[in-house]
């Protein structure tokens, strides 16, 4: 035990530590320190290793501590005068935080505030500022904290996460995105939150519905509803199948796929903040039928829900609460114009659906060509049509 000793004493003091620093570095005691270098105990196997990766000491501590002829404790072995670590160190630890529940609520309303926000505020805007908050998750996570504590930092920083993947995909940056969607796929796993889980994959589904990778669009909504079978994100999912076997011309498909998640709808209740991206009410369903609509030529009833979609969208002070869906609900109208022969009132649809700046990329110019194909179709040569054409002319968002 005495080479244990003189050989700790040693590479502690090479590495300039006190007895304090080392121990703290190690999660361990200074008395157990003083102890093992006064030759009166002896680390565990977990210890050992431990003190030798931060000393530096290349295996020397194992080798002096095996050349004691003293039998070393292994990591799991019950309580004993050499253990550093007693019943009562554990049950203080788990209390032991530097936290505390004001920050969390804090963080939480923050959190759920910027989700909120996501339907209107600047995307650049967004992103810089929820960056800052999952930077500060990180050094929460750093910090002495409870396991309540621990898993409740983690949940938010997956919301954040989720958060700026959509952000980063609005903002044409896929592979950003994706790695963020992968970031709080890992988040909700270890954090066990089935919820953030079904969002990961309703992000793919978005993805992959907005790429042309129609059939994959499925497999996602299956994958994210067997994570999340009771979350409302099992709604949202419906919704991308059903846009997905629109856009492949399935349309008694469709129209089953949205039966189906209105039911799922039904299921839940009106959540308190209907606004968070994150969560779903009766008034997106009309956003997602809309579009479905749209692609499978029901103008009626695509017509219908793009003029309720307008109006929820719009403010008692007239600002637009939900600028994205409004634009996507004016090219909608401006498309069924256009299929009814009604040229003048097309127009004024489409140039103001081209001026919000508040839009997602891919989506966006999605629907531009797609309403330019609509003219190109109808109108081939017809001069009427002309600034139809000038005014799909895609624009880089100014925001």
């Amino acid at each position: 035990m005495e080479r244990f000793a003189g050989e700790l004493a040693r590479l502690r003091r090479r590495a300039g530590l006190s007895q304090g620093e080392l121990a703290k570095a190690a999660h361990w005691s200074q008395s157990q320190v003083s102890r093992c270098e006064n030759s009166k105990s002896l680390p565990d196997e977990g210890m050992i290793d431990r003190l030798d990766t931060i000393l530096g000491a290349d295996g020397s501590l194992a080798a002096a501590a095996r050349a004691t002829g003293r039998a070393v404790l292994p990591p799991t072995a019950p309580s004993a005068p050499g253990r550093p670590w007693g019943l009562s160190d554990v049950v203080r630890r788990l209390h032991n935080t530097d936290v505390g529940s004001k920050t969390l609520e804090q963080m939480q309303l923050v959190t759920e505030q910027l989700c909120c926000e996501y339907a209107w505020r600047g995307a650049r805007e967004l992103h810089r500022e929820t960056m800052q908050w999952l930077e500060y998750s990180a050094q929460l996570l750093e910090r002495p904290t409870t396991l309540r504590e621990h898993r409740d930092i983690l949940v938010n920083a997956g919301w954040l996460t989720l958060l700026l993947g959509c952000l980063e995909y609005d903002l044409g940056n896929i592979r950003q995105a994706e790695l963020s969607r992968l970031a709080a796929l890992q988040i909700g796993k270890e954090s066990g939150h089935a919820e953030i889980v079904g969002w990961t994959f309703e992000l793919s589904a978005w993805f992959a519905l907005t790429q042309g990778r129609l059939r994959s669009v499925a497999q996602y909504a299956e994958a994210g509803t067997a994570a999340a079978p009771h979350s409302s994100v099992v709604v949202q999912l419906a919704a991308q199948s059903a846009k997905a076997h629109a856009r492949m011309g399935q349309r008694d498909r469709v129209h089953r796929t949205l039966d189906g998640g209105y039911r799922l709808l039904t299921r839940h209740d009106h959540p308190s903040r209907p606004e968070n991206h994150f969560v779903i009410d009766p008034t997106k369903w009309d956003f997602y039928a809309m579009d479905c609509y749209r692609l499978v030529g029901d103008d009626r009833r695509a017509t219908e829900h793009a003029h309720e979609v307008i109006h929820l969208s719009r403010a008692s002070d007239g600002t637009e609460k939900s600028p994205m869906r409004a634009t996507e609900a004016r090219f909608t109208l401006g498309i069924s114009a256009l299929r009814t022969g009604d040229i003048e009132s097309a127009l004024p649809w489409i140039e103001e659906a081209k001026q919000e700046t508040r839009r997602s990329q891919l989506p966006f110019a999605m629907l531009a060509q797609e309403a330019m194909r609509q003219a190109r179709e109808l109108y081939p040569g017809d001069p009427a049509a002309q600034p139809i054409f000038e005014a799909l002319q895609l624009s880089a968002p100014t925001e």
